[in-house]
């Protein structure tokens, strides 16, 4: 039985705040600036090349002398 995974990806979030703004708020937060909030130091980054295709199941090859036998378990002749 092969189980897939039947739930959708997360939609792609586009950029919201450059890199400049990022990093001078992650900068302050490191200078003990208590007043910046926490989504300034969040950023969104589009990358495309996160997600890769999934290849096709490649089907496993048995060498020639493989049997299975009645109780699930196997020998070679």
């Amino acid at each position: 039985m092969t189980l897939k995974n039947t739930r959708p990806p997360p939609p792609l979030k586009a950029e919201d705040q450059s890199e400049g703004q990022h990093r001078r708020a992650i900068q302050a937060l490191s200078n003990g600036v208590n007043n910046v909030p926490y989504d300034a130091t969040l950023r969104n980054v589009v990358h495309e090349g996160a997600r890769q295709p999934k290849l096709p199941p490649r089907q496993t090859q048995k060498h020639p002398g493989y049997i299975r036998n009645e109780s699930g378990g196997f020998f070679t002749s």
